[in-house]
């Protein structure tokens, strides 16, 4: 019995052709970059889409942030088998009327430990500073877009959310995909697993050596030396050692392997559900006209579990936000920007045609 391949069936959200709009890449150099502790790059790529009418002027503007180990760059690439990359789900929606036109911009974060968080840090360099005070005022200038929207996936979605309540005057919306939050369920479980990682090499500069000078084998979330990388990675983030530039304080103790409450501390300052519950954010919760969250009920790292306590602390704040769940993993986000994109381009005052 023989069967055929029903190519009718293909559809342009599993198989993208080319955008109708345009990519310009800029080659953008750091000024608050100069003098980071590890040396990385100054000059980075800045992609920027551009709508199919080519016009820029007056549009919203959307700053895409990547996820660990990212950067803005790669979500301009082709986009992977079976899939679409985020500009090129903005540009379908464009051309369907199911989206207005926007431009949007991804930033380039990535350190040597695989991220920053978009915060500043004296163990990684000022990359909030970076986002905020060089490529936005670069694109805004160059482009003259109008108001402002930050939206990411995972690390990309912490960022969006921290950014967005620590500048309500610079962002008016903000969408999180799966990002971190509710750090007590997404973060501890890799712990031990870093804690045996470091032991086994014999001790954090010992892991480092060896993961910076000879390729990962099987690079993925569950490979025990990338779990160890990614909680030096945020460890460099949420807890450097101020007054030693490029260093930075693990969250459990490298004897024992318990955790170290006035470390963890830090970390959870930095919470987006601890930031959104305190007082001093409250104006900004509902300074900003629309926050979007979701997660996966199939997350690996509970995600699902920290958006959905997130929007419940963030509305006790006085902010509007949706909360969006679906069937799915960590890696299973690139659809839910069908949905976010719009909403947060109509709260920025841009409704769908």
């Amino acid at each position: 019995m023989s069967w055929r391949v029903p190519t009718e069936a293909k559809s342009d959200r599993v198989f993208p052709g080319p955008i109708h709009g345009k990519i310009e890449n800029h080659r953008f150099s750091s000024r608050v970059l100069e003098g980071n502790p590890w040396g990385d790059p100054l000059e980075r790529d800045l992609p920027v889409y551009l709508p199919p009418s080519g016009r820029s002027e007056g549009l919203p503007l959307l700053v895409l942030l990547s996820g660990y180990t990212g950067a803005g760059w790669m979500h301009y690439q082709r986009p992977r088998y079976l899939g679409d990359s985020i500009p090129g789900r903005l540009d379908r929606l464009i051309r369907l009327k199911l989206a207005p036109e926007a431009v949007m911009v991804g930033p380039d974060c990535l350190t040597t430990l695989g991220g920053s968080q978009y915060l500043n840090s004296s163990a990684t360099g000022r990359y909030e500073d970076y986002v905020l005070n060089e490529v936005l005022p670069f694109v805004r200038e160059r482009y003259r877009t109008g108001p402002t929207a930050v939206l990411g996936t995972s690390s990309g979605g912490y960022g969006s959310l921290a950014l967005a309540l620590r500048h309500p005057d610079v962002f008016r919306a903000a969408g999180s995909n799966a990002g971190d939050a509710f750090f007590e369920y997404c973060y501890p479980p890799d712990f031990p697993i870093a804690f045996r990682e470091i032991r086994r090499a014999g001790g954090p500069e010992k892991l480092l050596e060896k993961l910076l000078h000879e390729p990962v084998s099987g690079f993925g979330p569950h490979q025990p030396l990338i779990q160890a990388l990614e909680v030096m990675g945020y460890a460099s983030c949420y807890s450097p050692i101020d007054s030693e530039p490029g260093r930075f304080d693990l969250p459990f103790d490298l004897e024992t392997g318990a955790i170290r409450p006035e470390v963890w501390a830090k970390w959870l300052a930095l919470d987006p559900v601890r930031m959104v519950s305190e007082e001093r954010y409250h104006d900004a919760a509902r300074k900003l006209a629309y926050i979007y969250v979701d997660g996966g009920s199939r997350d690996e790292y509970s995600l699902d579990v920290g958006a959905r306590i997130f929007a419940h602390a963030a509305r006790r704040a006085g902010a509007h936000v949706d909360l969006e769940e679906f069937d799915g993993i960590h890696a299973d986000g690139g659809p839910r920007y069908d949905v976010m994109i719009p909403r947060l381009l109509a709260a920025l005052g841009f409704p769908t045609p």
